[in-house]
């Protein structure tokens, strides 16, 4: 098994665009100072329809939403839908865990803003799930304190570096996160730090319990650069019920042409996810948008494939024709 020096990969994270070029930026976002939707961004009611669990979580998601969190979902088409698909899952996948235990279930997410789908499925599960979130922006941890109602979730104001087994350890006040998270969600978090995607996988896996899912959610680079471009025109489509056109161009500027060197290709991260894991399926794909879970324990992985309802992304959205399947 290939061994890791964490320092050296902490300080490549920490060069990253995230915490240098793209600071600021996302610190106007999440002030509200930039890039704010016109509109609220609301799931789909024929979405909402298919499940009552899904129209009380949305109820919880909307009231939790925080600046940030408006402009990530009004970016990336259909991203309220999986939210809440994903987090009803995420909750039975709670209960079956923890049918004969009395630890709560933990659940991370990476770099996720004002941590609002963290915040809404603690709230929904009542304390039967407890969530770490993290962010540099401290407007982010402003929102989330704004309007976190409840003590079932945190938020560590810094970057996902910082999320180590020691910085777990020494949480005294939230013990049942010593242990590590039996879920961890990459929130579009990789592809704003570098490309080197077998490196960060080994830094976020030591918080990983052994039983443990990673959700890999990650704009991804298409290999011929004019598909990618099609659909990034299709997503645009979307963006315009939100935003300007001009400040759809001036994203563009500041934002997504750098973030894009941090991209990869879905081969290679499922090149890098199969070096630290058994089993890997995509579950999810809108435009150049896509969602893979990975573990290496095959009873969790499949329970939680159980769980999942139907996704919603309507075409010309959807991009592929099997958006659920097993890449490993």
């Amino acid at each position: 098994m290939q061994s890791f020096d964490y320092e050296r990969i902490r300080a490549d994270f920490l060069k990253g665009p995230r915490l240098n070029s793209l600071l600021p930026h996302f610190e106007n976002i999440a002030a509200g100072r930039s890039q704010a939707p016109h509109k609220e961004v609301l799931a789909a009611p024929v979405f909402l329809e298919q499940r009552s669990e899904y129209k009380e979580y949305h109820n919880i998601f909307q009231r939790n939403i925080g600046q940030f969190y408006k402009h990530l979902c009004a970016s990336i088409p259909f991203f309220v839908e999986e939210q809440c698909r994903l987090g009803i899952a995420l909750y039975k996948l709670a209960q079956h865990r923890l049918s004969n235990k009395e630890a709560p279930f933990t659940y991370h997410e990476t770099s996720s803003a004002d941590g609002t789908n963290a915040r809404t499925l603690a709230e929904y599960a009542q304390g039967l799930v407890r969530t770490l979130t993290d962010s540099p922006n401290p407007a982010n941890g402003e929102n989330f304190h704004r309007l976190c109602q409840h003590h079932y979730s945190d938020i560590h104001i810094g970057p996902p570096t910082d999320i180590t087994p020691e910085y777990l350890a020494e949480r005294n006040e939230h013990s049942y996160f010593k242990d590590g998270f039996d879920v961890i969600f990459e929130n579009t978090t990789f592809q704003m730090y570098g490309p080197n995607r077998k490196a960060q996988i080994a830094y976020i896996k030591r918080i990983l319990k052994e039983n443990g899912l990673i959700v890999f959610c990650e704009k991804i680079m298409h290999p011929n650069y004019d598909e990618y471009q099609r659909r990034e025109e299709i997503k645009d489509r979307f963006k315009r019920i939100y935003f300007t056109q001009s400040e759809i161009v001036q994203k563009h500027s500041q934002i997504l042409e750098e973030m894009e060197r941090c991209q990869v290709t879905l081969n290679s991260l499922v090149d890098a996810i199969h070096c630290h894991f058994k089993y890997a399926y995509m579950i999810w794909n809108s435009t150049n948008f896509y969602e893979v879970v990975a573990s290496n324990d095959h009873a969790s992985l499949q329970y939680f494939l159980s769980y999942l309802g139907q996704g919603y992304v309507p075409e010309p959205f959807l991009c592929e024709k099997s958006p659920i399947r097993p890449l490993l």
